[in-house]
């Protein structure tokens, strides 16, 4: 089974299922994983994983709407790793967003598996079930890099000239060190107009799908309003990168995907930064772009 068809078994036996994060009262409650030969590699940067623990479960708060609060941390541990060094770097991450470490787990294992639950608040927290037709679909960020640094990682070219180098090691970092937008999903949380929210994590049609099914809607998306991290459309070709399929399947960009009635000048203003609207929300179902069927292309961790 796919890992969509997992959940879905799975929503019959918890039927709280189906967000980014399990509400309860007004706490907001996630969990995510990283394991090595999954999601990293033993050769990435060590510092750089340890910041990703966090950021991941950071941004499926940002996607509620949830102002963090705390995180309990488990460690599968191999030999190699010096633990002490590899939390301190997790608590210098939680810090930066006011996430309390409170507590966690250790064990020896043969691989390195970082498991990471924390909690956040949210008065009014952001759904996947709310889009209407008639609103209009937004990204906060321009995506790629995060798929492009992947595979720069896995595939590096054997030659590059020093501009190119220099945005090879920026869409890397971005694949590496991915900021969650924690402050723009508590501004989100606070406007009545915004409806729902995702995080980007699969994959900007994966997670779009996510959205659609969860508030029975359908969507239409323009290829020309997506944005697209600076300089990829331009270095793509030379660096071997899709940057089609970069931007509207890559994953682990954790941009947030939101729906609002506002228009973009309106909401840019009202949360003091610029998102992105590049479609809207229709009766129906599915997703399409510039009037093509856009199937759900993104990670599945069991394809």
């Amino acid at each position: 089974m796919s890992e969509a068809e997992i959940i879905e078994r799975l929503r019959k036996l918890f039927p709280a299922i189906g967000d980014d994060a399990a509400v309860v009262g007004e706490q907001v409650i996630t969990t995510d994983m990283l394991i090595e030969d999954v999601d990293f590699k033993r050769d990435f940067p060590i510092d750089a994983v340890a910041r990703k623990s966090v950021a991941v479960n950071l941004s499926d708060l940002a996607a509620m709407g949830a102002t963090p609060s705390f995180a309990v941390v488990s460690l599968g541990a191999p030999k190699w790793l010096d633990i002490v060094k590899f939390m301190t770097e997790v608590q210098a991450a939680a810090k930066k967003y006011s996430l309390e470490i409170v507590g966690g787990d250790l064990s020896r294992s043969d691989k390195l598996v970082i498991s990471v639950a924390a909690i956040g608040n949210a008065k009014r927290p952001l759904l996947r079930s709310g889009a209407k037709p008639g609103d209009r679909i937004y990204v906060s960020r321009p995506l790629g890099a995060a798929s492009a640094g992947l595979q720069l990682l896995q595939h590096p070219p054997r030659e590059m000239s020093y501009a190119l180098r220099e945005i090879a090691e920026s869409m890397i970092a971005r694949q590496l060190d991915p900021e969650p937008e924690v402050t723009l999903g508590i501004a989100l949380a606070g406007i009545d107009a915004v409806t729902a929210c995702i995080d980007i994590s699969d994959g900007l049609s994966t997670d779009l799908h996510h959205l659609c099914d969860a508030s029975g809607v359908g969507a239409e998306i323009e290829r020309n309003r997506i944005p697209v991290f600076p300089d990829l459309d331009r270095a793509g070709q030379p660096l071997g990168i899709d940057v089609r399929k970069a931007v509207l399947h890559g994953g682990e960009e954790f941009a947030l995907l939101f729906t609002s009635t506002m228009r973009e000048s309106e909401l840019s203003a009202r949360v003091r930064r610029p998102v992105y609207a590049i479609g809207k929300i229709v009766d129906g179902s599915g997703v399409r772009i510039d009037g093509e069927p856009l199937a759900a292309g993104g990670f599945d961790h069991f394809a």
